[in-house]
């Protein structure tokens, strides 16, 4: 069993990190051993203000953003997150609501923390969560000196009302990944 850990932070706004491998590897089973994160920014968050008519009582919460990961060594016999379309047509004005896509070798692993209001403090828990999830099963697999694993982070938007987004990827543009964001993906090799 080996295990391999990739670790990145948001000080260059962007979601994708790319590791070259200094070792050779070889083996028929690959799982996600375990993923620490602290993924919180205003971009992957929406108040939501709830109040009761005459009752004078307001309740404030927030709705975060869906995180998941995408693993470029990763295959449609791997790894497929199936989702809907949301309708909007941005990417591919052929789409609508509801047509069906697939990104290969992306991992659903969780959402964003909250940031909380100013004067409250803020929520710096690491979250954490441990597996194993099997990625790729009884398939021999060499990773040879050299090859670079590309690790990429997506989320969903949630600021538009009523509606929750594609998956986007975190990138400089959407400064979703600030330099408060940092993760650990955890590799176990068999």
């Amino acid at each position: 069993m080996t295990l391999l850990t990739f670790s990145w932070t948001g000080e260059n706004n962007t979601g994708t990190a790319a590791f070259t491998l200094i070792k050779e590897y070889k083996f028929k089973n690959l799982y996600v051993k375990d993923i620490k994160y602290q993924i919180k920014n205003d971009k992957l968050e929406e108040e939501i203000a709830s109040g009761t008519a005459n009752a004078g009582l307001t309740i404030n919460t927030a709705i975060t953003s869906a995180l998941a990961v995408k693993m470029d060594f990763l295959d449609s016999k791997d790894c497929s997150t199936y989702f809907l379309d949301d309708g909007a047509g941005a990417a591919d004005p052929e789409l609508d609501l509801n047509d069906p896509h697939n990104i290969i070798g992306m991992l659903p692993f969780g959402h964003a923390g909250q940031q909380l209001a100013v004067g409250v403090g803020s929520d710096l828990a690491t979250m954490s969560h441990s597996y194993p999830y099997r990625l790729i099963n009884n398939r021999p697999q060499t990773w040879a000196v050299g090859k670079v694993l590309t690790f990429s982070l997506y989320y969903r938007d949630v600021q538009t009302d009523g509606l929750i987004k594609n998956w986007e990827l975190m990138s400089g543009t959407s400064l979703a990944f600030s330099d408060v964001c940092d993760i650990d993906i955890t590799l176990q090799l068999e």
